[in-house]
């Protein structure tokens, strides 16, 4: 990386934020794609020199949450606490590394949401009115007939129940003008193009005011200005970026820390929720002066057998239940590498199995293996570096270090683009490339001739093999954080060399290896089997 690169990542703070998850039931791969790929952002970033903060959190505020704590016998509040703790063990276990998780029920939330509605309702676009509707419980949301498939939700299949009730209302239809000029002007704002296409449909239909509060509840946010509501749920759940991005409700422009922050490079969310962050929020927050988030990612649904994973279905395969056949790394690099992020993904115990063992215990792991192998064999405690390995500066290993050059590049630019299959990919093409530098240079048979050239030559393999293998770990260390710190460890490269992105300014001395990813087998069931080696 340039220096002007360096210099631009150090002045170009990012905020990551994945959408808050639903404490109704357990967490399911479907959500945790989401957070490993937020998590895989933010971890990139970070490595690259931007300055990150990557947030994620728990949606409390919902009637289906007040039900599922019920069933349990417990209140809201207490079940929701226990439902928060088991969350952030499950996020744990994947390492997604968060810097906040956000609760709608914590205080400096309550004091945002409470000051933000309230503002709004001072400038006239929160009013009171009543509304008769169809409302889906599993989507916090209401429908019009035309919505509607045969009478169902469209992405529940559920039959919504007929509400009527008096709820205040935010103006959205004011600002049919602005969100149509924010599409026009920033057709990046909303990605993938086809999630798009879908919303600009919805717009062009005419944008209808919605309610932002439920009467007669008790289990929610007070409304400042007439405690007998609560803040509706979407209205209270999206103002959660702003209030984890310090927003300090004593300041008219939300405090130096908020303003540092704000706004948010990208929320990463579930195309199911688009119309609510495409839509909804960017009228929000022009209602209450706030600057407009950079970009809304909207990624597909993770299937399972065909058919969507949603708890709501019971149709779903937990963290759990995956890392008790593979580790957290073999899991995070399954979503990421296999799957489209801008598609939906598909879910096989055989196919994660297929894709670790092809990529990370044969090609990489082999890779990594083999090398340090040769190098303690034919120099036995010796540290190689580049001025000694390559004394001319060009030699046949020229075109290996060109190819790392661009590595960063690529990151990047998958990085941006939110495309953590072709980050992954460019890290494999690099596994690759050194594996077929071993095949054509073939370094055994330079051991063996043992003249003062083959073992220069020799020498300058293996440290070019041993460098490559440090950048492709340092590449892939945002996907595969545990795995790529033990490659480190067998490298002998110290904590503080990691971040080294040069070529060359390490010197290496491998210690003993040992496999990073021992290849999986498929268990007869998979649910409760343990990994195999």
């Amino acid at each position: 990386m340039s220096n002007n690169t360096k210099q631009l990542a150090a002045d170009t703070p990012k905020y990551v934020t994945t959408a808050i998850v639903y404490p109704n039931s357990r967490i399911h791969i479907g959500w945790a794609w989401e957070c490993i790929a937020t998590d895989w952002l933010a971890r990139g970033y970070r490595a690259l020199g931007f300055p990150t903060r990557f947030v994620t959190g728990m949606d409390e505020h919902s009637s289906k949450v007040a039900k599922a704590g019920e069933a349990k016998g417990l209140g809201a509040q207490e079940y929701c606490d226990q439902m928060a703790e088991d969350i952030r063990t499950s996020l744990g276990k994947i390492d997604v590394a968060y810097d906040r998780f956000i609760r709608t029920s914590d205080a400096d939330h309550k004091r945002v949401v409470s000051r933000l509605v309230g503002k709004a309702f001072e400038r006239g676009d929160i009013y009171k009115n009543r509304y008769e509707g169809y409302y889906c419980d599993g989507c916090e949301a209401f429908y019009l007939d035309k919505d509607l498939v045969e009478g169902k939700c469209p992405h529940h299949g559920t039959a919504p129940k007929w509400i009527a009730e008096e709820n205040y209302f935010f103006r959205l239809s004011k600002y049919q003008k602005d969100i149509e000029k924010l599409f026009a002007e920033n057709p990046d704002f909303l990605q993938p193009a086809n999630r798009r296409a879908e919303v600009l449909t919805f717009v062009r239909e005419g944008l209808r005011d919605f309610s932002i509060s439920r009467a007669g509840q008790s289990w929610g946010i007070p409304l400042p200005f007439d405690e007998k509501h609560v803040v509706y749920v979407w209205f209270d759940a999206l103002l959660n970026y702003i209030t984890a991005a310090n927003y300090d409700v004593s300041k008219e422009d939300g405090g130096e820390a908020f303003r540092k922050i704000w706004p948010a490079s990208v929320h990463v969310i579930g195309k199911d929720i688009t119309r609510f962050h495409a839509v909804y929020w960017p009228a929000m927050l022009m209602a209450l002066d706030l600057p407009l988030p950079k970009k809304v990612f909207a990624h597909g649904w993770m299937n399972l057998k065909g058919d969507r994973m949603s708890k709501s279905s019971g149709n779903v395969v937990s963290p759990d239940d995956v890392l008790a056949i593979a580790n957290s790394d073999q899991l995070r690099y399954y979503l990421l590498a296999e799957n489209e992020f801008s598609g939906d993904g598909n879910f096989a115990y055989e196919l994660l199995i297929l894709k670790v063992n092809a990529d990370l215990a044969n090609d990489w792991g082999n890779l990594v293996n083999r090398t340090i192998n040769m190098t303690r064999k034919y120099f036995p405690g010796e540290s190689l570096d580049f001025k000694s390995s390559t004394p001319n500066g060009t030699t046949h290993s020229t075109e290996i270090r060109e190819s790392f050059a661009k590595l960063p590049g690529e990151l990047l630019t998958a990085l941006d683009s939110l495309d953590p299959k072709a980050y992954a990919q460019a890290c494999a093409a690099r596994s690759r490339i050194l594996n077929l530098y071993i095949d054509r240079m073939k370094p055994w048979a330079l051991a063996k001739t043992a003249t003062p050239e083959s073992l220069a030559e020799l020498r300058e393999v293996l440290y070019t093999l041993m460098e490559g293998i440090r950048h492709t770990a340092a590449g892939f260390r945002p996907l595969l954080p545990n795995g790529m710190l033990e490659v480190f460890r067998q490298l002998n490269v110290p904590e503080t060399e990691i971040g080294k992105v040069e070529w060359g300014q390490v010197g290496i001395a491998p210690g003993e290896p040992s496999p990073i990813y021992p290849r999986l087998e498929m268990p007869k069931d998979p649910e409760t089997a343990t990994a195999q080696t």
